[in-house]
Parts: structure tokens; C-alpha cells; sequence
């Protein structure tokens, strides 16, 4: 502001700090403006208790005025007049302002105290910065946002969930369990169902300190029998001994984290993942299966395992199912492949999207287009489980396309005649991020923030 009046003393140049001076101001009064509706937007959770606080004072006080009153009479006076209705006016007004002060004490106890868990519930998360009127409307938004449901494991779906938990808090993961590599396999022989992938999305979906998040991630690369192992499969290990329920062990791990959302098992039966190749050869273990080439078909073992009651509850509730990203044949259909959770899908009214991969993987979809990433789910599932497919089109750096190349992996090219025929609706963006992170270096995955507002875009249009 100082420098708009300085250039107004300026006489070439008056007009334009008129107009600075202008923006400045119309700035600072949409920002009051804002302010303002924003403590009146409904949800809020103060507006109420500080009512109740001041109807409290009000009654206290009117409370307090009344029994003042009656104390103030002479004792001799109502002796007097002990039978006269005078004094049954007198007591009744000193009960009534009796009444009116423990009532009003009472609404301020209860306004201070629900003042004090509006506070508290909004800057619960230590990571929130800021004021409590911004704090409080951004945890409204949240809480009021789409009921989304996402489908399937690895670090694709850990990495969307990333971005989608910055619009809605209302999110319910559902994880594979045929997960039997690393960590989760030793655990696996110990007799624990696998808790990997259900760990990735709890610390995606975590609202704790950065620094936290990073022990939760972290992988023992020494120490003898916790080598391979990361902190946070033990820490569900560890509440599983204690609780002696795995369903109770992940929901307090979450608790830990602080997690927006609810991260579920796709079933807690102890399955595991076959497949048949194209030659007839079968093959069981996720971790086996996805080096394979030529994958015709993939099924669980047992073949009719049981959902879980609440992932097929939130799939029924679900404003938007999301499928994806991540492996297909590994992380995706073992989901689907759960009969009550692909029946859920197919008799939801919602849309369901599915979030195609960025490249091909060596072996388990090598030389895969769009098109045969959805022709592979329809062939497992039949149709109605797929509405919108979303592809990639962003271009990757040649040099990081022959460093994939060279693994036996390619870009997922864009069919989008394909895509039609098969009846799902082809939406196109682009939607990468290459990683250039210390741990993975020139990784091309899904950006987060992109695959989130695309996925947004595409809901506020339905």
C-alpha cells in the first residue's frame, strides 16, 4: 500500500496506482468477506456452543438477580406475612431463580466445554497451520466431501490416495490380501494375514508429522531377524498379538496416524493368488505371478473367500468407486476376484473409474494397451464393474522410456476407439510425475495432485 501512495505522488503515473491501490483494497475486503462467511457456513462446530455459552450467562445472571432479590427482603417481613400470597411470591421467585442459575451454569459448563472440543477436534492434526476459522472450514469441507471408495494396492493406489484425501475425508481404501512378498511374506508364515499393501495407504492417508510417517514407512536393512521387515508392518504385527484380531490391529494403526479416511482388507480369509498362463501352466504366489508373461487368467485360493462386511457396506454407500491405479493382475482383480465385493460393484449406481497404469510392467502386462487393461478386468468380472477410464497421454523423457524399455517395459499407449467399443467412457489426460527422490530415482508414476483433480473434474460432472 505504501508503495501504491508513493507512486500516486508520482504525476506519470497515477492511473496505474489508482488501480494498485484498488486491487489492494477489493483484496483485503473479498478476504474479510470470505472471513465472514465462512463463520457462518453450517457445520462449523462453534457457532453452537458459543450460543449456548451466552444463553447460559443470560440465565445465570437473570438466576442470580432473582435470588438476590429474596435475600434482600427483610426476614421480619416474612414472617409477617408468612400466609399472605406475598411471600408464596417471593419463594416462588427465589426457586425460580434458583433454577435459572443452576440452568445457566449448567449451558455455560456445556458451552465452554463444547467451545473447548471444537478447538480441540480442529487442530487435532498437528500439522494444521493457521487460524481456527480456516482450520475449522477447510475440516468441514473435508467432512462433507464425496463418499469415495478405492480399490486395490501396491504403491499406485497408496500414491492416489494421496492427492484425493486433500478434497475428502470420507474415503474407505479396500486392500488386496494375496500380497506374500518381502515383509509381509515372513509375517505371512508366522500365521498373520499380510499387512503391506494395508500399510502403504494407512501412511498415505496419514495426517501425522512428516517424520512420523517416514519411521512408519522404514525398512530394517540390518538388525538380524528384522531385516527386510518395515516398522509399521511390525507395529500391526505387534497390536495383532495384543488385540488378537487383524481387523482391530489395522483400525488402531490407523488411530495411530491419525488417518483421514478408513483403510479395509478386501476379505480376512488367508488367500492366496494362482494363475494360468497362456500355455497352460499355473503358477501360485503373488510374487511369483507377477514376473510371468503371457498371464490368460488369475484366481484366488480359495476360490469364494468372504468380503469384508464393511468394505461391501462403504462399496454400496459409495458416491464414486475408484479401481486402481496399481498391478493389474497382482494388486487389482485379487479384490475383485472376492465375489461379494465385484456383485457390490456391479449393482451400485455409482460411477466407477478405473485409473489405467502409466507403463506397461515387465512380464504380467508387457505389450498391454488401455484396451486390454479393461478387456483383462471385463474377462475376469464380466461387465458393469467399469463407466470411465482414465489414461495418461503426458509424454515421458525419451531417456527414462529406454531406461523402462530396457526392463521390458513401455509406455500404456492411448486406444480410445478400443476403449469405446468395450463401452467405457475414455478420459484422457496427462497425469505423470517422474520421481526424483534419494530411494526412487526416475520412476515415472501418477502425479497426485493431477490424478486427483481429474477425478474431480469428472465427479462434479455426473
Amino acid at each position: 500500500m505504501r508503495y501504491a501512495f508513493r507512486e500516486l505522488s508520482c504525476p506519470q503515473r497515477p492511473l496505474r496506482s489508482l488501480r494498485l491501490i484498488y486491487s489492494i483494497m477489493e483484496k483485503k475486503y473479498l478476504a474479510r468477506r470470505d472471513r465472514v462467511l465462512k463463520w457462518l457456513t453450517i457445520g462449523i462446530g462453534i457457532k453452537r456452543w458459543v450460543l449456548f455459552t451466552l444463553l447460559g450467562l443470560v440465565l445465570a445472571a437473570v438466576g442470580a438477580s432473582l435470588t438476590a432479590a429474596f435475600v434482600a427482603v427483610d426476614l421480619s417481613l416474612l414472617v409477617m406475612e408468612w400466609i399472605s400470597a406475598k411471600t408464596h411470591t417471593l419463594l416462588d421467585s427465589v426457586a425460580l431463580g434458583i433454577a435459572l442459575l443452576i440452568a445457566g451454569v449448567l449451558l455455560v459448563a456445556v458451552g465452554l466445554r463444547g467451545t473447548m472440543k471444537a478447538v480441540e477436534r480442529a487442530f487435532s492434526n498437528g500439522n494444521d497451520k493457521g487460524d481456527f476459522i480456516e482450520t475449522a472450514y477447510r475440516r468441514r469441507k473435508l467432512e462433507h466431501g464425496e463418499r469415495l471408495v478405492t480399490i486395490g494396492g501396491g504403491t499406485g493406489l497408496s500414491t492416489m490416495l494421496r492427492g484425493l484425501k486433500v478434497y475428502t475425508s470420507n474415503i474407505t481404501a479396500i486392500v488386496t490380501m494375496a500380497d506374500d512378498g518381502g515383509s509381509s511374506g515372513m509375517l505371512r508364515e508366522e500365521g498373520m494375514l499380510p499387512p503391506g499393501d494395508l500399510r502403504n495407504c494407512i501412511a498415505a492417508l496419514a495426517e501425522t508429522e512428516s517424520l512420523m510417517e517416514e519411521l512408519f514407512q522404514h525398512r530394517f536393512s540390518g538388525l538380524g531377524a528384522l531385516q527386510g521387515h518395515s516398522l509399521g508392518n511390525l507395529i500391526v504385527a505387534a497390536l495383532y498379538e495384543k488385540t488378537g484380531d487383524f481387523q482391530t490391529a489395522v483400525e488402531d494403526t490407523a488411530k495411530v496416524l491419525a488417518v483421514r479416511g478408513r483403510v479395509l482388507p478386501s476379505t480376512l480369509d488367508d488367500v492366496r493368488l494362482g494363475a494360468v498362463l497362456a500355455d497352460g501352466q499355473e503358477i501360485e504366489g503373488q510374487s511369483k505371478i507377477s514376473t510371468c508373461e503371457n498371464i490368460d487368467r488369475v484366481f484366488l485360493i480359495p476360490e469364494n473367500p468372504q468380503a469384508l462386511a464393511g468394505a461391501v457396506e462403504a462399496i454400496r454407500e459409495a458416491e464414486v468407486i475408484v479401481i486402481g491405479p496399481g498391478s493389474l493382475f497382482t494388486s487389482i482383480l485379487p479384490n475383485l476376484l472376492v465375489p461379494e465385493i465385484a456383485a457390490a460393484i456391479k449393482q451400485s449406481n455409482a460411477p466407477k473409474i478405473y485409473v489405467c497404469n502409466v507403463m506397461t510392467q515387465p512380464g504380467e502386462t508387457a505389450g498391454f494397451t488401455a484396451s486390454d487393461h479393461v478387456r483383462a478386468l471385463i474377462r475376469h468380472i464380466g461387465s458393469g464393474v467399469i463407466t470411465h477410464v482414465l489414461v495418461n497421454t503426458g509424454k515421458v523423457p525419451e531417456d527414462i522410456l529406454e531406461r523402462y524399455r530396457s526392463k521390458g517395459a513401455d509406455f500404456v499407449d492411448f486406444d480410445e476407439n478400443a476403449l469405446e467399443m468395450l463401452g467405457v467412457r475414455a478420459v484422457k489426460g496427462n497425469f505423470t510425475q517422474i520421481s526424483d527422490s534419494p530411494a526412487v530415482k526416475h520412476v515415472v508414476r501418477h502425479d497426485p495432485r493431477k490424478l486427483a483433480q481429474m477425478l474431480f473434474r469428472i465427479i462434479a460432472k455426473l
